[in-house]
């Protein structure tokens, strides 16, 4: 018997409206005509005009993180219903999937060379041509996105172009960049399912270790990048009373959990009169650092493989302003780490914080349009880092406001200020020792 047979009868959920069952969700849109909201024609013409020209060649500026008062869009205006729940999940589904080929758009650099051509279409050849790579592949991917509706086709389905306001909104600094790069997590974190589903069971390991992730230093090295490059010196820095004047005078400072020393570089180049360290488990990622720092000829930053946990004790005072920049929480036993910090950090230093902006309360992140993007990356990176070393905390990116202000305070730290940088998903705790 098929298992619909089985279960259909007595189970009110296997009865499907039609609209499920059909996979149709009411009456669909002419094939030659947009959806609503979603700009158009997706075939025939060049789209709809021109909003200014790609990365890099003026133009209005580009999104800036998640706008202000950005809402979940699946946030129910009422009681759901089960066809609005179906719809619901075959837009996660579906959008699952097409996030891994604009992954792979990025990486390929398909996306950067179809803004190049500021809307001229071109056939599937003439772009593999462009690219180097595979016009079968290029094929194909075409085909995801224009269903997609990221890049268009001519009326005949020849031809192929990215409209000028997408390719702006992907290629520029900004919100747009920071989703693709983003994007690119799924396929990476996916490669470490199984480990994850085996972490599940009440018999299985703690958690899974930084060695199954080498490429995620790199990764977020790339996303941070696209603020840091941006607002870092502009904004961020001189958000801090005291700060500017101090690192410009000369100060000591620490990157704990560096990663690959995006950050620490940054700002050993703006302020020569200071000396930077970065710390960070993984020798992959500070050897990175150093060959990138050698090739600025950055003289004043040093990165050490070193565990935040063991920062030995001779460094008592040693440090003006320290920072652990979206690393507090892969931490395994973050009090351990909080002690140390406090210890080594000078009598009127300034200790930066940067976590992901959200509740520690998951129910009132409802309405973050971003909450389960960062809980499933914190399921699969975050939290189980820190549950594989023994006796690891497991906090997550996710603790939250709550969370993390209670723990800094409890390890002798005042929280001087909470707040959100500027086009960026995370929050900034201002710190001083009590």
């Amino acid at each position: 018997m098929d298992v619909r047979d089985q279960h259909s009868a007595n189970h009110p959920v296997m009865n499907l409206p039609p609209s499920l069952t059909t996979n149709r969700f009411g009456p669909q849109p002419p094939a030659h005509t947009s959806l609503p909201g979603m700009p158009g024609p997706q075939r025939g013409g060049h789209g709809p005009p021109p909003m200014g020209p790609p990365a890099g060649h003026g133009g209005p500026p580009p999104m800036m993180g998640p706008p202000p008062g950005m809402m979940n869009p699946f946030a129910a205006a009422g009681p759901e219903t089960l066809e609005q729940f179906g719809m619901r999940i075959t837009q996660t589904v579906t959008g699952g999937f097409l996030m891994l080929s604009m992954a792979m758009g990025h990486q390929t650099g398909l996306f950067d060379k179809m803004a190049s051509f500021e809307g001229d279409p071109k056939t599937s050849q003439e772009i593999a041509d462009e690219t180097g790579l595979k016009e079968r592949y290029v094929r194909e991917w075409l085909g995801a996105m224009v269903t997609g509706r990221i890049v268009n086709a001519t009326e005949d389905g020849k031809k192929f172009f990215l409209p000028p306001h997408r390719a702006l909104f992907l290629n520029t600094p900004g919100l747009g960049l920071e989703l693709l790069i983003l994007a690119s997590a799924l396929p990476m974190q996916s490669k470490v399912f199984n480990q994850i589903r085996e972490c599940f069971d009440k018999d299985g390991p703690r958690g899974v270790s930084y060695d199954n992730y080498q490429e995620f230093h790199h990764f977020m090295n790339r996303i941070s990048l696209v603020f840091w490059e941006r607002d870092l010196l502009k904004t961020f820095i001189p958000s801090i009373p005291g700060l500017t004047d101090m690192l410009e005078s000369g100060a000591s400072c620490l990157d704990v959990g560096c990663g690959e020393g995006g950050l620490s570089i940054l700002l050993a180049q703006r302020f020569p009169k200071s000396s930077f360290r970065g710390l960070d488990i993984i020798s992959a990622a500070i050897n990175d650092a150093k060959t990138v720092a050698a090739a600025k000829h950055t003289e004043n930053v040093t990165f050490d493989v070193m565990d935040a946990h063991e920062m030995p004790d001779d460094w008592e005072g040693r440090f003006n302003y320290i920072v652990c920049w979206d690393s507090l929480h892969d931490m395994a036993k973050v009090d351990v780490v909080l002690k140390k910090i406090h210890h080594v950090l000078a009598p009127g230093g300034i200790f930066s914080v940067l976590e992901v902006n959200a509740h520690s309360d998951c129910t009132k992140n409802m309405d973050n349009p971003f909450a389960s993007t960062f809980y499933t990356n914190s399921l699969f990176h975050c939290m189980t880092v820190s549950m594989a070393s023994e006796g690891g905390m497991g906090l997550g990116n996710m603790w939250g406001r709550e969370n993390t202000t209670k723990t800094l305070e409890s390890y002798g730290f005042k929280v001087e200020d909470c707040s959100v940088p500027d086009g960026w998903f995370n929050v900034h705790y201002l710190c001083r020792k009590k």
